[in-house]
């Protein structure tokens, strides 16, 4: 037992490190800084100051319940394992010439491990197919009030051609039924949700996706949200098949596309408690934006700006008793631009199923 809270304590040292810059308001810093020098052991005492006046403010401002709906976490860490699974598709068309064509990489399994400690989990995940074209990660910070998320995805190969729409061959017949590989496109999208829960005294989203508090009633809320992403594509046409280029309106052989989007959304959440220590949550978040899209084909550029509508659901469901818990949870972005000439909708999703525990009662 004293080598567990050894680790604890390390692993506390370690997580509160970076928020000793929140206590220099109160100290002055030529006398904080000798005082370090001379007496090292401090840098913990410090530390705990520091992160004492932050979750004064967080439980302050940003993570007031209600006991009769929502209870509180009674532990100090969380260590977590799960199952990763990413959907992605990516679908070009010219809509005035019903010409289209869909890609989707092909299947990412990950295994991931993490820690959790009050409002923030990190962890760390391995690709199970081994697939080293791809990089991604995700930053979470639930609170009663509010939530952030962080996302950046990047592929650069393993995609398939799904769907085609529009392409005939050179008897005029249609090309159907066909699924290639296609190794010419290159895909990175990084971006940041930030929402506003309104009943957040009722309603638990972390109860729902980080399993740190325990939703008793059943509750609803409406959520605003602020949005910003960037997408970028980078499409070699010359790698597809000889047909495929033949028939390729021009309007999609661009080489790359890029977009700014900025959005705003207002939607609905509901947690449902249908068993003891039983929840499902459903949401869902329709978004209204502002996009900059900006296209290359050979040497000359165009840059657009419009006005946009997207998506964003999320869904879990999960068993949790405060010190053991199991689910699933699938969150899912749907990001669109549309013009008379081109056409892009591309979509990712995300299917965790994990399972954890909690320590170090408080």
């Amino acid at each position: 037992m004293q080598a567990t809270g050894s680790t604890y304590n390390a692993a506390k040292a370690m997580l509160l490190w970076a928020l000793l810059l929140l206590i220099s308001p109160y100290c002055n810093a030529q006398d904080l800084g000798h005082t370090l020098l001379k007496y090292p052991e401090r840098i913990l005492d410090l530390t705990q100051l520091g992160i004492d006046k932050t979750e004064g403010i967080i439980n302050k401002y940003l993570d007031d319940k209600d006991s009769l709906y929502i209870s509180p976490n009674k532990y100090k860490l969380t260590l977590m394992a799960q199952y990763i699974n990413n959907y992605e598709y990516y679908r070009f068309s010219q809509p005035d010439k019903g010409q289209s064509i869909t890609l989707m990489p092909e299947s990412n399994d990950k295994l991931g491990f993490y820690i959790g400690w009050k409002w923030i989990f990190l962890g760390w995940a391995f690709d199970l197919n081994k697939n080293k074209a791809k990089s991604d990660w995700n930053f979470s910070f639930y609170t009663a009030r509010v939530g952030i998320d962080i996302f950046y995805r990047k592929r650069s190969s393993g995609f398939r051609i799904k769907e085609l729409k529009g392409f005939k061959n050179a008897a005029g017949e249609e090309i159907k039924n066909y699924s290639r590989r296609f190794d010419g496109i290159s895909v990175s999208q990084r971006g940041i949700n930030v929402y506003y829960i309104f009943n957040n005294k009722h309603f638990s989203y972390p109860a729902a996706y980080s399993q740190t508090t325990n939703q008793l009633r059943s509750s609803g809320t409406f959520i605003l949200g602020l949005n910003y992403s960037e997408q970028s594509f980078n499409i070699d046409t010359k790698k597809l098949d000889s047909p495929i280029q033949s028939a390729m309106s021009p309007a999609l052989k661009f080489d790359i596309v890029r977009y700014k989007d900025y959005s705003i959304n207002l939607g609905y959440s509901y947690n449902w408690v249908f068993a003891k220590n039983c929840l499902a949550n459903i949401s869902l978040t329709p978004a209204i934006g502002y996009k900059n899209t900006s296209f290359k084909l050979d040497s000359s550029k165009d840059f657009i700006d419009n006005i946009n509508f997207d998506l964003i659901t999320r869904a879990a469901v999960v068993y949790n008793n405060t010190r053991y818990f199991i689910g699933a949870s699938l969150i899912s972005h749907t990001y669109s631009y549309r013009r008379s000439s081109l056409s892009i909708v591309n979509g990712f999703g995300t299917l965790n199923i994990y399972a954890g525990i909690n320590l170090f009662k408080k």
